[in-house]
């Protein structure tokens, strides 16, 4: 099992190296939201902030804690990933986004979820934060903070440039949000290495 947690570790920093850089078009509406996720210390916080477009996942961010500090940071986190900042940001009701918001995205018009069955709303990283549990739940949870966002990094990687989504024709996140990628799947990533 440790040979495998290498492995993970060791490709997922290279994944994460070759992808830093990427700057994509994602200069519409972004939807953040955070969800607890269970690990053998205690619950945590993944927060994570996406284009509602492109479906790009463009940043993700692991905390203790729901702060107006780690809403900054994970949108400090997603501005560096694109090319311009986007025009509308929907969350949830957290408070911590209102001082994020206005902080970071300074221009951006900030909207706040009304439910799941009006627009605007979370759904669509609702949908995102269920399939990330479904993955940790047969994991059985995550070992620790520093073992969980690895996971999440690599999920990042897998999720935004692997994994074609039938709502987007089968193009990945990565290829909607104009980012030239040469590299389909893990077994490229190994290669490269």
């Amino acid at each position: 099992m440790r040979k495998v947690g290498y492995w993970v570790v060791k490709f997922t920093r290279f994944a994460m190296d070759l992808t830093t850089t990427d700057k994509t078009n994602t200069c519409g509406t972004w939807v953040a939201d955070e969800t607890v996720l269970l690990t053998d210390r205690g619950n945590i916080w993944f927060w994570d902030v996406i284009d509602e477009d492109s479906r790009f996942l463009l940043a993700s961010h692991i905390s203790t804690r729901r702060t107006t500090i780690d809403a900054q940071k994970l949108f400090l986190k997603a501005a560096s990933h694109s090319k311009c900042m986007p025009h509308t940001v929907i969350t949830d009701k957290l408070q911590a986004y209102q001082g994020a918001v206005e902080s970071v995205l300074i221009n951006a018009f900030h909207e706040r979820s009304k439910s799941f069955s009006m627009y605007p709303n979370t759904n669509l990283i609702e949908r995102f934060h269920g399939t990330l549990k479904d993955r940790t739940k047969v994991m059985r949870g995550l070992k620790s903070l520093d073992s969980s966002r690895f996971f999440t990094d690599g999920w990042l990687i897998h999720y935004n440039y692997f994994r074609p989504h039938m709502a987007l024709l089968n193009r990945t996140p990565a290829e909607m949000a104009g980012v030239d990628s040469a590299f389909k799947n893990w077994k490229d990533i190994v290669k490269e290495y």
